[in-house]
């Protein structure tokens, strides 16, 4: 497969992948906003500066929204803005973007859903709607990133091009995830205090929706959520598709589905470098891992998947 469509399908990917994961982000965090006004002073503003950090965002430029209230500012910036490249708009537009550019390696089905997300968000009617009541916005990205991917699992051939676009996607969920354990594991440590079950069980439910896993976790516990069931669930669980170890398995499983298609012989850097990281999570045990540094143990595998990031596109002269 020549390197430019490769390139096209792993970025189309994972924008459309980030976009889901903003949107996902910013509808947890207005829900929780209205769930704790008034509960304990400055934890609502705390939770937008969490957000802030797990998507690694700079301070909003000053500027951009003057007499905006903070919130409101970040909320803008990262749904609307086309001149910040982690917005949701300009990652839709990238998807896109890197979409039409290979039109004749994806099918019509998954142009058109793609095209059609794109347009929506477009609309001015949607999107002035969308500033007093956001919700709405953003489950219309998470549904049109969803319909992309049926109908890319449905309807596209198995082959190269289509493990390029899971390999993009499984990398971009598995560092989301990590980045959500990372600065909100500490975070909700050090804030709530653990005999306060309500509040509690409040942020950590929230932890769990911020990466689609709240119904699938609550079948697994029943009862009140735990923080070690949390990271256990988010990090290591074989089964749920939401999961660090789940995400890098199907990626090793895509990369090395590219290789055995391009003739390659023995295993790649980034091959390797995966395998080591799913062995370290297939044989962790909870209990040393959160006994010992868990931000030390999370940072040192986000490394990891950067490493492989970036060996992947050295391999396949991705941009």
């Amino acid at each position: 497969m020549l390197s430019r469509v490769a390139d096209a399908l792993f970025w189309m990917s994972r924008y459309l992948e980030r976009a889901e994961h903003i949107a996902r982000l910013l509808d947890v965090c207005f829900h929780l906003e209205m769930d704790l006004r008034g509960v304990l002073a400055g934890l609502p503003e705390l939770n937008w500066t969490s957000l802030a950090a797990i998507l690694q965002q700079q301070p909003v430029p000053p500027h951009r929204f003057e007499g905006a209230s903070p919130q409101a500012a970040l909320s803008a910036w990262l749904t609307f803005d086309l001149q910040n490249p982690e917005s949701i708009m300009s990652c839709v537009s990238r998807a896109r973007y890197n979409a039409r550019s290979i039109r004749g390696s994806i099918n019509s089905e998954m142009w058109k859903e793609l095209n059609k997300l794109y347009w929506q968000l477009c609309d001015p009617a949607f999107s002035n709607q969308a500033r007093e009541s956001p919700h709405e916005f953003y489950w219309a990205v998470e549904c049109g990133s969803h319909l992309v991917q049926g109908v890319c699992d449905a309807t596209l051939t198995h082959e190269e091009g289509w493990q390029f676009i899971q390999l993009g996607k499984f990398l971009e969920r598995a560092g989301k995830t990590l980045r959500i354990l990372d600065i909100q594991y500490q975070l909700l440590q050090e804030l709530i205090d653990p005999g306060d079950r309500p509040l509690a069980n409040l942020q950590w439910a929230a932890v769990l929706r911020s990466c689609r896993a709240y119904e699938a976790y609550q079948k697994l516990y029943v009862g009140r959520i735990e923080p070690e069931h949390v990271v256990d669930f988010l990090l290591l669980h074989a089964e749920s598709p939401r999961s660090v170890r789940f995400s890098l398995e199907s990626a090793a499983q895509a990369l090395m589905a590219i290789e055995g298609a391009s003739g390659g012989r023995g295993h790649s850097k980034a091959v390797r470098l995966l395998g080591q990281v799913l062995s370290d999570l297939k044989f962790a045990e909870l209990e040393q891992i959160l006994k010992g540094d868990l931000h030390q143990f999370l940072s040192g595998v986000m490394d990891r998947c950067n490493q492989v990031s970036r060996a992947i596109q050295a391999q396949y002269s991705l941009q």
